[in-house]
């Protein structure tokens, strides 16, 4: 700001002494230059003060992550879990581990995309017992509610684990965090 100043001083001395160089023959003449000069004093004290002359610049270190790395640094699907429900299926000996989930999407470039998703069962000490998945996909949108349901016909399992994610089709590259859950099932 030193520097602007020093330029509107430089600029007023200069209007001032062309000024005093020519005789005006009138003193409406010496007038009009004085007005005038007052006037781009002014006008360069505003600028200064917007800013919208500036004598310095502003210097910004550019981040070394790109925008790209930071998609794929977070998860790019956000996912929570809405219900869990373990239990008998109507009129059968089928039971069924339903987990309702809400997604909500970070990654713009993969709304209106085709996606899947997986659960994987585990028994209480960690065994597998059972993969699904969403065989057809789903079209992601920018949030929204999924579903995920598997049937077990074996009576005996009586508390379960899961954990699900939602995957891109081939189920090879996870998009989203994934849920841990706890089931036991209802009577």
């Amino acid at each position: 700001m030193i520097g602007a100043s020093s330029s509107i001083r430089e600029i007023t001395n200069t209007m001032v002494t062309r000024a005093k160089r020519f005789e005006f023959s009138s003193m409406r003449s010496r007038l009009v230059i004085a007005i005038i000069a007052v006037g781009i004093t002014f006008s360069l004290s505003v600028a200064l003060e917007k800013g919208i002359l500036n004598t310095y610049q502003n210097v910004f270190a550019q981040s070394e992550q790109q925008e790209g790395d930071a998609i794929k640094s977070l998860d790019r699907v956000t996912i929570n879990v809405d219900t869990v429900k373990f239990a008998p299926l109507t009129s059968t000996n089928i039971n069924q581990l339903k987990v309702d989930i809400h997604y909500q999407t970070n990654d713009p470039t993969l709304v209106n995309t085709i996606m899947s998703g997986v659960m994987k069962v585990y028994s209480t000490d960690g065994i597998l017992i059972k993969t699904s998945t969403i065989p057809k996909g789903y079209v992601l949108g920018q949030a929204g509610p999924m579903h995920f349901a598997t049937s077990f016909e074996d009576e005996t399992i009586q508390e379960v684990k899961a954990e699900i994610a939602m995957t891109d089709t081939l189920y090879a590259e996870k998009i989203s965090n994934t849920l841990s859950v706890s089931a036991s099932l209802e009577k």
